[in-house]
């Protein structure tokens, strides 16, 4: 049994050598041991390649601003995995978190004896669902790769949103977006209609043909629809207005299920929300913004929204990622934008090394120690640049918990 909260993340994060596990029966009988809580849930499923914490973050504050008490699972955060479990924004107690892990540690033991060892994230999500289900009157999933495999896909929602399709985790999803879409709809259900921002046509067709089959609608939100709409996100770039644009949807549908919702306290939510990492101003002298661009279309985003809101800056950038990505492609987007870049490494078992950098380009800057990178930028005599680190969310929160916890001795 646990006694505290550092055995409890110690004893999850030992098993991450497990890798990623897709797949739903093991988190299943986590769950049917623990009750089946995800029966019990009211829930919104949210899937896609980019903009699923944004827009679980905006829909969750949406339904709170409305007075429902409402469940949250995202992840990765800042917090690690307290803060990826919350009500109202409020986030799970150590205490809270700790019952959950010793009530379910027999039954991990016991699957481990039978070599059907259940993963850090399946473990996770059923921690999640068994305290959510008690704790809110409806509850807003984020998946965490896929959708049709994925251990949060246990559920049956009464609504399914699929933000967008892109290239990543082909080696688990396909090589395709036809591939990677039909993951993705594995979290249409009967029941659940849909709502998606996804924009190719042979993604839409996917999509089109599962939610028939579960005879359920879908719904497209476009580019215009955001500015049809006057929403004003507090998170920067047109990819957040239409994060928005569908969570404005998705409230639109709620409220045609009997879901109580006023249509200002939803902009008004929207234009309060935000998230860390996602092209956060973290500090204001020198100048450093973080957003998580962890993925080539990612990428692509991070530099249109850098372009729109300072496209005369003195830019100075620092990047790193995992392993598994098309770290050199993303290298090359960042060119775009500027000549001085900088590479670097963090604390992850999917970090990509410094070796494997060096032989992206003899002309880019290699940083062994990102945190000498941070504490040289406050001992310049004047700001005149706009410091941008991106990559990796969890390189991102290393680099904000990093600077928040310092800022007093700088």
């Amino acid at each position: 049994m646990f006694a505290n909260l550092a055995q409890a993340e110690a004893f999850l994060a030992n098993r991450r050598h497990l890798g990623i596990k897709p797949g739903l029966h093991r988190v299943q009988q986590l769950l049917q041991a623990s009750g089946s809580p995800e029966r019990r849930m009211k829930s919104i499923h949210i899937a896609g390649t980019n903009g699923k914490g944004s827009t679980s973050a905006y829909l969750a504050q949406a339904l709170t601003y409305n007075g429902w008490k409402t469940g949250c699972f995202i992840s990765p955060t800042p917090g690690g995995f307290l803060e990826s479990i919350q009500v109202d924004g409020k986030w799970i107690t150590e205490e809270e978190f700790i019952a959950a892990c010793n009530r379910l540690l027999p039954v991990i033991e016991e699957m481990d004896k039978a070599e059907d060892y259940p993963s850090e994230f399946e473990i996770h999500v059923c921690i999640a669902y068994s305290y959510l289900a008690e704790q809110a009157d409806i509850c807003v999933i984020e998946a965490g790769m896929g959708g049709r495999g994925d251990a949060t896909n246990v559920l049956e929602p009464i609504l399914s949103i699929i933000t967008n399709i892109g290239l990543d985790h082909q080696r688990f999803l396909g090589d395709t977006i036809s591939a990677i879409a039909k993951e993705k709809a594995g979290i249409i259900k009967p029941g659940a209609p849909v709502i998606s921002a996804v924009t190719q046509s042979e993604a839409r067709t996917v999509l089109e043909q599962q939610a028939k089959a579960a005879a359920v609608s879908i719904t497209w939100v476009e580019a215009q629809d955001a500015e049809r709409l006057q929403i004003n996100p507090k998170m920067k770039g047109a990819h957040q207005k239409i994060n928005a644009a569908v969570v404005a949807e998705a409230c639109r549908v709620l409220q045609e299920m009997g879901i109580t919702l006023d249509n200002e306290k939803v902009k008004k939510a929207i234009s309060q929300a935000q998230l860390p990492g996602r092209f956060e101003l973290v500090e204001e002298e020198p100048k450093i913004i973080l957003d998580g661009a962890h993925n080539a279309e990612g990428m692509a985003t991070f530099i249109q929204t850098v372009k729109e809101n300072y496209p005369h800056a003195k830019i100075q950038v620092l990047f790193s990622a995992f392993q598994d990505k098309p770290f050199e492609q993303m290298i090359g987007q960042l060119s775009e934008l500027t000549t001085n870049i900088s590479l670097t490494t963090f604390e992850h078992a999917r970090a990509i090394d410094l070796e494997s950098l060096k032989k992206v380009s003899p002309t880019v800057n290699i940083v062994p120690d990102w945190q000498e990178w941070v504490e040289h930028l406050y001992r310049l005599d004047q700001y005149d640049t706009i410091y941008f680190v991106t990559g990796s969310l969890h390189f991102i929160y290393q680099v904000r918990k990093y600077i928040v916890g310092n800022r007093k001795l700088w």
